[in-house]
């Protein structure tokens, strides 16, 4: 009698071919699942709010130039961007606030590159170091001033300016919104590539001193363009030349100081940077500009920033933001020292 050979048991070799492939795609669909998720932007820093901290007072153009960028962004990076009004000290509170944040992409500091780069020169000790524990993640734009006069001022231009300066050395005057601020520092650069003695007559902020020109007892002041234009269009200011080393869109017909022989090097402006902690990673970084390059590419921010008066949109990459950055704290320390002005 014929016995039957014993059927070995199976093992996982024995699946057939069509059960092995099927649980191999299904492996494949977790695990490719697992990874993108773990790696989805919008999981970055376990998908926490990034905090916009600005070095300046809510409703303040600063202040609204952050907050127009960050309701753009939580939509491109997938996260809420809340903006943190951190005021004092020229914007050192914010910054020292920071330098010291974790370094994860989480804390974003939103100030101005004079005030940022100048408060080097102007503070004796700062509770960090204004270059090496920050990491730059781009300039927004580069936002000018105007050069404005009294209506009666014997100058029509910036040459005429120039001329009579000249002429009459220390009586001719120029208001600023404070000592060490980019207004004070546009005048003490004039003063030096022009070779003139302009005086200079500081104000607790810009709406005093832009009310005392207007009304003809000071002479000259670098004002911002917004706030200015009303001014201009009805001829209680007469507009010589802008601080930006091009002409702006809504003064066409004004020209940029460097557009004059012997001041080719003049530059005055106000642009909003973003830094965050050294350290950041590197692909952090990048990812935060390229999404805000992408919100400084819409026509609906190019729209919001010329009504604002705020310059062209620039979006610097790290790379160059930090070569501005060091760039400008060296020209503020030279205009520091021409000027005489003593840190506190």
């Amino acid at each position: 009698m014929e016995t039957r050979k014993q059927r070995a048991p199976a093992t996982t070799d024995a699946i057939a071919p069509p059960r092995r492939r099927a649980l191999s795609s299904l492996i494949f669909v977790a695990v490719g699942t697992l990874l993108v998720v773990a790696y989805s932007p919008a999981h970055s820093a376990d998908n926490r709010p990034i905090r916009l901290v600005v070095a300046y007072s809510a409703g303040g153009s600063i202040d609204l130039a952050a907050r127009r960028i960050a309701d753009e962004l939580s939509v491109r990076l997938g996260q809420q961007v809340i903006v943190e009004n951190r005021v004092g000290a020229n914007g050192v509170v914010a910054s020292e606030y920071v330098a010291r944040s974790t370094p994860d992409g989480t804390t974003v500091l939103f100030t101005t590159m004079p005030a940022h780069a100048g408060n080097q020169s102007a503070y004796k000790t700062l509770p960090y170091d204004t270059i090496k524990d920050f990491a730059p993640v781009t300039v927004l734009s580069i936002v000018p001033l105007v050069l404005v006069a009294r209506p009666t001022l014997p100058a029509n231009n910036f040459d005429e300016l120039m001329r009579l300066a000249r002429e009459k050395p220390g009586q001719i005057n120029y208001a600023s919104f404070g000592i060490g601020g980019t207004a004070h520092l546009a005048g003490v650069q004039m003063n030096l590539l022009g070779g003139t003695e302009m005086s200079h007559i500081p104000y607790k902020g810009g709406g005093p001193a832009m009310a005392d020109v207007v009304g003809g007892h000071v002479d000259l002041y670098f004002s911002g363009v917004a706030s200015a234009l009303p001014y201009i269009k009805d001829g209680r200011l007469k507009p010589l030349a802008v601080s930006s080393r091009e002409r702006v869109s809504s003064l066409p017909d004004t020209p940029a100081i460097a557009e004059v022989q012997g001041f080719e090097s003049f530059e005055a402006v106000v642009s909003p940077i973003m830094l965050v902690p050294a350290r950041t990673p590197r692909q952090t970084i990048d990812r935060l500009h390229a999404a805000t390059l992408k919100v400084t590419q819409t026509a609906k921010y190019r729209e919001q920033l010329e009504a604002a008066g705020e310059g062209e949109p620039r979006a610097t990459t790290p790379d160059e933001s930090r070569a501005m950055l060091e760039n400008e704290v060296a020209h503020l320390a030279g205009l520091f020292m021409a000027a005489g002005i003593q840190p506190e």
